[in-house]
């Protein structure tokens, strides 16, 4: 088996030096994180070649054999270039992915491009990915794609390798459905179809993975069960994943004799003053801007710390072409020089500010030399400098700063949290973090030092491909539950040599799909000439059982000659007979409950209540998916407090809450006919889980089957209502 890693960018960077490519190895947290995964495997891993990694190099190569790409990379990693040209850069990275997505799902709509050449750019850049991805795809591969580059890729994968292991790892916020319901329709749902074509979907937040889910049910239309969506006919899962970092890494970088002698001759140069760290990408996302000010106003507020604290602010360049980067970097310059004009001394600085990128070593000096550090992103995945700071700390002294919407502040909470919106609070916060007493930050730190060490990056990616290797499992698992050909073949065997045959058919969802308007679902004329053919064959029984009402099963069943079971078993029609009921029952309940649902119809647009003989409906399809299910889980609760005083039963299926007088049952009824003879084969077909109390009640002998993936009590499952009624043609063939 061999992990294949697709991301934007490979872990080398390509550059022509001299007239020769010449390539630098990148010293990103994703390169490095996974060689140190790679490297904590042992020899029984499920992982036994050379794992290979997809990207975009750095340049376009007008010829590809100008550079060796069969070298590994850390002494691990085969490399495979996605070549693309400086204007297909242009479109797509800095088009789409930065100028619409990266702002939208940082909560900056007002800085969002809607430019349908960028879309059409991504599109075409992602399709090239695929290009190359399915040229050296190998039996057995395991595919794992990184971040909102390449969104649509898992899905242009799986349309012509549907066999293939693909997980999705999203490394930036995944923004709530009223920020993502902001793209075009088609493009975000191309966007949530493209991410469903994996088999796992990480997020580093919990809400994050929410929020996707919300967005998968609102504009797709698909549940989730506990995470778990069926996409068509295949199991996807949906998870948490928080990102960890190669804490040894950073923690020996510290310790290294040379990083500590420099980090004290850097200390006595500063004398007595607390120091304070800010250091960020430039990004409109990381509050920089926002810090700044903070600062000022805690050096407004509180004048006695005047002498007394340094914040050193360090800005690394990114994407310096781009306009709104080239004007962030202007206010950040002219906030930096308004601080120190309007508070420094001549023998003091407030602010000692460097735009420049620190190698591994002196970026752990600065975190270790560090009294505080500020890490008050406006919107931030996870942010690892948090982590990073944690793991650089030699002594547990230090006092970390960290925004409430970074997503790294859900595990550390002992840290002090901050609104980066608010400058007061910044400036307040500032206040603490330097007058927390060293005991308070050792305690501090000793715990988050531990929870990252232990949950570092490492534990990040055996977690993800664990989970990878979970959900295969459970798809295979699934996948033996539906009956196969073998198994068809016998079970129509077994019809066609039976002398007396009984057909249990549940209706919607098993002969029809479910419709917006139930009493507008009626047989497709395929259907009903299978059950015309079916009734037609000597000792045969065709029962049709449904929750409706016996008016809508007469009207939509007014041909074929079958036997209807409505309301769940409380009436039952033979076959040129009237309606009788199985047994006495009482409906004076429900004058009691129809109060109840009519308040939840009236509180949630788009949904309506059935009221039929002896049962009533809730209805919640037409209604937001989210605001009706939460509508339905309270009312199914209120009713279930009533059921035992009122003599009812309170049921949930697809997109309807049921209430029908206690005692009756799918399993009642189907019993009625089962032992009404000595059947030689019995078939049970149903969908819900009304229907797994008659396959619970007939006869070991009966054939029974759920249409749908759920678990069942059933023999077998079939995929979906088509698939019933082609077992059914097969019995008439």
């Amino acid at each position: 088996m061999r992990l294949v890693i697709v991301s934007n960018r490979l872990p080398i960077s390509l550059e022509e030096q001299d007239g020769k490519i010449v390539a630098k190895e990148s010293v990103g947290g994703l390169a490095t994180g996974l060689n140190s995964y790679l490297d904590s495997l042992d020899q029984d891993s499920q992982f036994n070649e050379d794992p290979l990694w997809i990207g975009w190099p750095g340049m376009y190569l007008d010829d590809p054999d100008r550079f060796d790409f069969s070298s590994r990379i850390m002494g691990k990693f085969r490399i495979c270039p996605v070549n693309l040209t400086d204007a297909q850069m242009d479109s797509f990275y800095l088009g789409f992915c930065n100028s619409t997505l990266w702002p939208l799902f940082h909560y900056f709509p007002s800085y969002v491009e809607f430019d349908e050449s960028s879309w059409d750019s991504y599109v075409e850049v992602n399709d090239i990915f695929r290009q190359v991805v399915e040229s050296v795809l190998q039996p057995d591969d395991v595919v794992w794609v990184h971040d909102y580059q390449i969104m649509l890729l898992p899905e242009m994968i799986r349309r012509n390798r549907p066999d293939v292991s693909i997980g999705y790892f999203l490394h930036i916020p995944f923004p709530s459905y009223e920020i993502f319901r902001l793209l075009p329709s088609i493009w975000r749902t191309r966007l949530l179809q493209g991410l469903l074509g994996s088999d796992l979907i990480g997020f580093h937040t919990y809400d994050y993975s929410q929020h996707f889910l919300r967005s998968v049910s609102a504009i797709l239309g698909l549940e989730h069960n506990l995470g778990k969506i069926m996409v068509g006919d295949r199991l996807a899962k949906v998870d948490t994943f928080p990102m960890g970092i190669d804490y040894n890494k950073y923690a020996q970088a510290a310790k290294d004799e040379r990083t500590q002698t420099e980090k004290e001759e850097l200390r006595q140069s500063f004398g007595s003053a607390k120091i304070m760290l800010s250091i960020d990408r430039l990004d409109y996302s990381k509050g920089i801007a926002n810090r700044l000010q903070g600062y000022e106003k805690f050096l407004e507020l509180y004048p006695q710390w005047h002498d007394r604290v340094i914040l050193m602010l360090v800005v690394v360049p990114s994407r310096t072409g781009v306009g709104k980067y080239q004007e962030m970097k202007k206010q950040i310059d002219e906030l930096v020089g308004a601080i120190n004009g309007r508070f420094g001394k001549l023998n003091w600085t407030p602010i000692i500010y460097q735009y420049t990128t620190y190698p591994l070593r002196e970026l752990t000096m600065l975190y270790d030399i560090s009294d505080v550090a500020l890490v008050t992103p406006l919107r931030d995945g996870m942010n690892l400098i948090a982590k990073e700071y944690i793991a650089a700390k030699t002594e547990n002294k230090g006092v970390l700063v960290l925004s409430e919407t970074a997503g790294a502040a859900i595990e550390m909470g002992e840290t002090l949290i901050v609104n980066a919106n608010s400058v007061l609070d910044i400036a307040e916060t500032i206040l603490r973090a330097l007058e927390t007493p060293d005991e308070e930050q050792a305690r501090v730190m000793v715990l988050l030092k531990d929870r990252m060490e232990r949950f570092d990056v490492n534990h990040w990616a055996e977690d993800f491909m664990n989970s990878m290797l979970l959900i295969k499992s459970e798809q295979e698992r699934m996948e033996s539950t539906f009956i196969n050909t073998d198994a068809a073949q016998d079970v129509v065997r077994r019809f066609k040599a039976a002398d007396r045959r009984l057909l249990l058919l549940d209706y919607d969802g098993t002969l029809v799909p479910f419709h917006d308007a139930p009493s507008m679902a009626c047989p497709s004329d395929e259907i009903r000439k299978i059950l015309s053919a079916l009734t037609s064959m000597p000792n045969t029984e065709v029962v049709i059982l449904s929750g409706r009402n016996k008016h809508n099963l007469e009207h939509c069943l007014a041909d074929p000659p079958v036997a209807l079971v409505a309301e769940h078993g409380v009436w039952i029609r033979e076959i040129g007979g009237e309606w009788q009921m199985i047994r006495p029952l009482l409906n004076d309940w429900k004058d009691q409950i129809r109060p109840i649902l009519d308040r939840y119809s009236s509180r949630v647009p788009g949904t309506f209540t059935e009221d039929k003989d002896f049962s009533m409906a809730w209805h919640y399809r037409q209604a937001d998916r989210n605001l009706g299910a939460q509508r339905a889980r309270e009312l199914a609760e209120t009713l279930r407090v009533l059921a035992s005083n009122v003599g009812i039963q309170v049921l949930q299926s697809p997109m309807v809450v049921e209430v029908r007088s206690a005692g009756i049952s799918k399993a009642v009824a189907a019993m009625h006919f089962a032992s009404k003879q000595e059947w030689d084969f019995i078939l049970a077909l149903g969908d819900a889980e009304s229907d797994e109390e008659m396959f619970k009640t007939l006869p070991d002998h009966a054939v029974t089957i759920r249409v749908g993936s759920d678990l069942s009590h059933a023999t077998y499952n079939v995929r979906n209502p088509r698939a019933a009624g082609v077992l059914l043609k097969n019995f008439t063939l």
